[in-house]
C-alpha cells in the first residue's frame, strides 16, 4: 500500500495534518506513506517519524517544478492520494496523479471541487485536525483518534542542550518560551505586552529563564533584560528539542506554537482574528486565550477592528492563565 499526503503548506497547517499519518499507519501497518510539501517546509515533515519519503515541490520553480515533482510522484503509482490542502493547484496536481483512489478534504476552495471529490460538506465548527482525518474516514468508513507524533534525533537534542548552555542556561527546569511572531496584525499581540509579561513572570519567579524564539529576521525585535533572545539560533529541526525543555510556551496562532502543542508542551495560544473553531490547537496541553467578544470567531471579517480583539487581552490575563504552570 502506497499513500501520498498532499499538504504543501504552511507550517501550522502541516502540523495539524500530522495525525493523518498515524491514522493511516493504524489502518495499514505496512503502508508506505509519502508527503508532498513545498521545499521551504521540508524540515517540518522531516519531524514526522512515519513518513518514508518527502516529495519536495519548489514553489518558486513555476510550471517546470510542478511537472518535475508530478513526474517523480507518478513513478510511485500510489494506491491512495489525499489532497489535504484543498486548493486549485493541489487539486489539479492530484487530478493528474497516477493513483487508484484520489480524494480531497472538506471545505475545498478556489473551485477545486470541480477537479477533485470533496468528501464531506464543510462544517465551520470542525477543527482542522479532525477535518483532515475525515478524508481518511471517507475512504475506510472508520473514525480515528488524534495522535500526534514528532521525532527528535539524538544529535539534535545534544545541539539544543549546547545552545542553552551557551546562552547561560544550566538549569533546564525553569524555562519558558515566548513565540510571538506571526504574519498579520490580527495575530500579533503587542510586543510591549510580552515585555510586561516577562517582567511580571521574573518578579514572581526570579529563577525562571524566558527565551524568545523566532527566525533570524525577528532577532532584536523585542528587547528586555528579562528575555534571552534566541531568534535565528534554532531551525525547525531543533525547535521541538528546545521546546521540550520548557515548562510552557506562550505565543500567537503560529506554526511553531502548533508544533509545541504537537510535541506535548504546555501552550498558551493568544488568539486575535483567527478562527478559533478551525485553527485552535487540538488535544495536547494547550490553553486558548481570547477576548471572547460577542463576534468571535470573526475570521478577520467583522465590523470591529480585529486588532482590538488582541488589545482586550492584558499581560495580567495571560499570567493568570499560565501561573500554575510556572509555579
Amino acid at each position: 500500500m502506497k499513500i501520498l499526503i498532499i499538504k504543501p503548506s504552511s507550517f501550522g497547517d502541516i502540523v495539524q495534518a500530522n495525525p493523518v499519518v498515524q491514522a493511516a499507519k493504524a489502518e495499514w501497518k505496512d503502508a508506505r506513506i509519502d508527503w508532498l510539501v513545498f521545499k521551504q517546509w521540508k524540515q517540518v515533515v522531516e519531524l514526522f517519524p512515519n513518513v518514508e519519503s518527502i516529495k519536495c515541490w519548489d514553489r518558486k520553480g513555476g510550471i517546470k517544478a510542478f511537472f518535475e515533482v508530478l513526474n517523480e510522484c507518478n513513478k510511485e503509482n500510489y494506491d491512495i492520494a489525499i489532497d489535504l490542502q484543498g486548493l486549485l493547484r493541489t487539486a489539479f496536481f492530484t487530478k493528474l496523479l497516477n493513483a487508484k483512489i484520489k480524494i480531497g478534504v472538506s471545505g475545498m476552495k478556489e473551485f477545486s471541487w470541480v477537479l477533485l471529490k470533496e468528501p464531506y460538506k464543510r462544517d465551520p465548527k470542525l477543527n482542522a485536525v479532525l477535518r483532515n482525518l475525515k478524508s481518511l474516514t471517507y475512504i475506510t468508513g472508520r473514525e480515528y483518534g488524534v495522535d500526534f507524533k514528532i521525532g527528535i534525533k539524538e544529535n539534535i537534542l545534544c545541539s539544543a542542550n549546547e545552545l542553552l548552555m551557551r546562552s547561560g542556561i544550566e538549569n533546564t527546569n525553569n524555562i519558558i518560551a515566548f513565540m510571538p511572531f506571526a504574519r498579520g496584525k490580527t495575530k500579533s499581540w503587542n510586543k510591549d505586552n510580552y515585555v510586561k509579561l516577562a517582567a511580571m513572570i521574573r518578579k514572581n519567579s526570579p529563577e525562571t529563564k524566558i527565551l524568545i524564539l523566532g527566525s533570524s529576521d525577528d532577532y532584536g525585535k523585542i528587547n528586555s533584560e528579562n528575555i534571552i533572545d534566541l531568534c535565528g539560533k534554532t531551525d525547525i529541526a531543533m525547535l521541538p528539542a528546545v521546546l521540550q525543555k520548557c515548562k510552557c510556551a506562550i505565543g500567537s496562532d503560529t506554526g511553531p506554537m502548533h508544533l509545541a502543542n504537537a510535541s506535548n508542551v504546555k501552550c498558551a495560544f493568544i488568539f486575535g482574528g483567527s478562527d478559533i473553531n478551525e485553527t485552535s490547537p487540538y488535544g495536547g496541553k494547550a490553553k486558548v486565550i481570547s477576548a471572547n467578544l460577542p463576534c468571535s470567531p470573526c475570521r478577520g471579517k467583522c465590523k470591529y477592528d480585529t486588532e482590538k480583539c488582541l488589545e482586550q487581552i492584558t499581560p495580567e490575563t495571560v499570567l493568570e492563565r499560565v501561573e500554575e504552570w510556572i509555579k
